[in-house]
């Protein structure tokens, strides 16, 4: 199997963007729900999904600008009136760029390369912060998707939804899920898989407000 090239690790506290908020009222179908992919890489899992779901609005977050050109290039090839990609800091910009309720699902996949020195722990994507975001932008019963090949990074990312209190571990309390979420695999969750690395993933329901 070709060596895998791994991505340059990129603190997301040291860029700057100037994003502005799309007119979604413009881009998206109202009658369509909203799914979000956090930091999409090359793309490939959101074209996938926009094919097999015409009925779903796609919309891609990407920091690395060259990465956001890659994807428009191929949509340019093969174009999908439901895929739509930003130029975006997660962590900086996510909580202005939607409406609490507005999102269906959100996915965040092999989102921390930094796991072996603790002064990188702070450049996490997924963190209380980013928890409690996520729980104002779903709507009642929306869906967080997760995937990582760390298990620290993965038992930590859990031990963030599990202790927020709003989420539904949809795969048992304490638990990883055994299988693909999605039905969907991504480029890296095949690579780990072909090396016979274990890939640990997460599938979390927000509560409807009031639910225990």
């Amino acid at each position: 199997m070709a060596r895998k090239r791994h991505r340059k690790s990129i603190n997301p506290f040291r860029i700057r963007l100037d994003v502005q908020r799309p007119d979604w009222s413009s881009m998206l179908d109202p009658d369509k729900p909203v799914e979000v992919d956090l930091g999409f890489g090359r793309g490939e899992f959101i074209l996938e999904m926009a094919r097999n779901r015409p009925e779903v609005e796609f919309v891609g977050l990407e920091i690395r600008q060259y990465l956001i050109e890659k994807v428009r290039a191929r949509l340019q090839e093969d174009p999908r009136a439901n895929v739509h990609v930003l130029t975006a800091n997660v962590k900086r910009h996510l909580s202005t760029l939607f409406d609490p309720g507005m999102l269906s699902r959100v996915y965040v996949h092999f989102p921390d390369p930094w796991t072996q020195r603790k002064r990188h722990h702070k450049r996490r994507m997924v963190d209380a912060d980013l928890v409690s975001t996520l729980h104002t932008l779903l709507r009642p019963r929306g869906e967080v998707h997760l995937m990582t090949d760390k298990s620290d990074v993965g038992t930590e990312i859990l031990a963030l939804f599990e202790g927020h209190g709003g989420f539904e571990n949809v795969c048992g309390a304490g638990q990883f899920c055994l299988g693909s979420t999605t039905g969907v695999h991504t480029r890296e969750e095949m690579y780990y898989i072909g090396r016979g690395d274990p890939v640990f993933r997460l599938r979390f329901v927000r509560k409807a407000d009031g639910e225990d």
